[in-house]
Parts: C-alpha cells; structure tokens; sequence
C-alpha cells in the first residue's frame, strides 16, 4: 500500500514543494491513520494536510 496525493504543508516553500515526494510507500501491515500519518513526515521531515491510499 502507498500513500499518494499527500497534500504537504511547506508554509508556501514551493522550492520544498517541487522536492517532495507525489507518493510514498508503506510499510507492510501498516493500517492505522496516526501511524500512517507519522510516518510520511518522518520519511521527509515535513507535515501535511492529508493523503490518500492505494493498493
């Protein structure tokens, strides 16, 4: 599973912006939103609004 369409919060850094990912892959067995949630910004240091799932 991935998470795609992550909205980042970049303050209007859109240098970082052109720099983050359109999508990351998850972990096996990863399921749980918060999980989910701290994962994408540990992977890239920045926070976001939301994202999607899929397969």
């Amino acid at each position: 599973m991935k998470a795609v369409r992550i909205e980042w919060d970049t303050d209007g850094d859109n240098e970082a912006l052109a720099f983050l990912p359109e999508e990351i892959e998850l972990p096996d067995g990863m399921s749980d939103e918060e999980s989910i949630s701290d994962y994408i910004s540990e992977q890239t240091g920045f926070c976001h609004r939301g994202y999607e799932l899929a397969v």
